[in-house]
């Protein structure tokens, strides 16, 4: 019963530690990282951060592009046009005293027409493009918050990841400790056996047990493999970079209670989806006031120079002779009837603007919740790890005491194989309760949008 204990203790840590967590220099080299190492070299080389700042980089063409309608817009033209049916020209000619002037057809038709030129427009009063302009303003600030919403994710999983480490080596450091003592105890219970002291039985269960004990030890790192390559690929380095990670789980205690006095959960205005939700409502509202201006007048300056010429029965553009020709205007539009399709949109935007309200005053509160939630998880876990530490010193010291009392033959095994067990127990809900403890205080940062592991 003690045996099948110990082996599902064993098995159950080496499966938890390989999916507890969810990647400059050369591949031969081994470098030591700490946290905030790990979290800067995650920023400058995750894919995900690349593909944020790109978009960045996009809205702030397409920010220029729409402030290049306030620009003159200048544009050539060239045609050219042959008659097929020739019109005819009526001019007007004098028909003698008394008669008046009168209009006859013309011997000439046109067969050809020639024109090239240069047009420019320029807006003087554009209310649409100067509210879409503003519009702009707003799609680079959600471009902004967007990159901001990638790194504070990808930190919350760097964090997460690098305990993890810590996670998996200390559990590997408790099953190896209780394999070398496995070991030791075998060679006591052998030795014991071969006196006459103990039964062959006792020995072989000895034997079994230190064996197992050793897989379990190598699993144990296969689980440290598994989290550094996870760690790895969120970090963005190349598989092959050797890396470790500094220090240890324990050496968080002095930190723990100092670094929950630090964080301010009463303000969460720093969270990026409250922020996200703030930008689409000012992006309705420019949306409202764009639909607005489209009841104000327009006025745009124009002006053209074009070179004209007609020709009669002829091919060849040396026969004919360009004349100039130039224009400047202004043009007034003014919007009059639409069948009332601008009133629904301003109609159905205010809607979007009620609804973004009552979305914004549900997100507070479950952000709110969310919050409470974290705290009281970091209490219990805080709670929890004082009893856990007591715990393992308590196990620890049991399992000396029971390792001298078999070896000078005050003791049975199954007392020994009982510390043994109770050890391992203690290890890992001692190594678990810090984890618990720092991964809880990492989504709590995520919920407030701040960061303190980074230098």
């Amino acid at each position: 019963m003690i045996y099948k204990q110990f082996r599902k203790i064993t098995m159950s840590a080496v499966l938890v530690a390989s999916i507890t967590l969810p990647s400059v220099v050369k591949a031969s080299d081994t470098i030591s990282i700490s946290l905030s190492k790990a979290i800067e070299i995650g920023l400058s080389k995750s894919a995900t951060i690349r593909i944020a700042d790109k978009e960045i980089q996009r809205v702030d063409y397409s920010k220029k592009e729409k402030f290049a309608a306030l620009f003159p817009s200048v544009s050539g033209s060239a045609s050219f046009s042959n008659a097929l049916i020739k019109p005819k020209m009526y001019l007007p000619v004098a028909f003698g005293p008394g008669m008046g002037p009168g209009y006859m057809p013309s011997l000439f038709a046109v067969d050809n027409t020639f024109g090239m030129g240069v047009a420019l427009n320029v807006p003087l009063v554009s209310p649409t493009l100067w509210e879409s302009l503003k519009m702009t303003e707003v799609e680079a600030q959600q471009a902004l918050e967007s990159a901001r919403a990638s790194r504070i994710d990808l930190i919350n999983l760097i964090t997460k990841a690098y305990y993890g480490v810590m996670l998996v080596e200390e559990q590997y450091k408790v099953l190896n400790k209780v394999a070398d003592s496995k070991e030791q105890n075998a060679k006591i219970t052998e030795s014991k056996f071969k006196e006459g002291a103990v039964s062959e039985f006792e020995w072989i269960r000895a034997d079994v047990e230190a064996r197992n004990a050793k897989s379990g030890v190598v699993g144990s790192k296969n689980a440290i493999y598994n989290s550094i390559l996870r760690l790895k690929l969120l970090m963005g380095l190349d598989m092959n970079v050797n890396i470790v990670v500094e220090g240890k789980l324990s050496d968080t205690e002095s930190l723990m209670y100092r670094d929950v006095l630090s964080i301010d959960p009463s303000s969460f205005d720093n969270n990026s989806d409250l922020k996200s939700l703030d930008l689409a409502t000012s992006q309705l509202e420019h949306a409202l006031k764009i639909n607005k201006a489209g009841w104000w007048p327009t006025i745009m300056a124009s002006y053209n120079f074009q070179y004209q010429t007609m020709g009669l029965n002829k091919m060849a553009l040396k026969e004919y002779e360009l004349f100039p020709v130039s224009n400047v205007g202004v043009s007034l539009s003014i919007p009059i009837f639409d069948g009332g399709a601008r009133v629904h949109q301003d109609k159905q935007l205010q809607i979007q603007l009620d609804e973004q309200k009552d979305r914004r005053e549900s997100l507070r509160q479950t952000l709110k919740m969310q919050i409470l939630s974290s705290l009281d998880n970091i209490k219990k876990t805080l709670d929890k790890f004082e009893s856990d530490k007591e715990g393992l010193r308590q196990a620890e010291k049991g399992m000396q005491i029971a390792q001298k009392r078999y070896e000078v033959g005050a003791g049975v095994y199954l007392d020994l194989t009982n510390s043994e067990l109770a050890y391992i127990q203690a290890g890992w809900q001692y190594n678990q309760s810090i984890y618990d403890y720092l991964s809880a205080k990492a989504d709590l940062e995520k919920l407030l949008g701040i960061n303190t592991n980074i230098k």
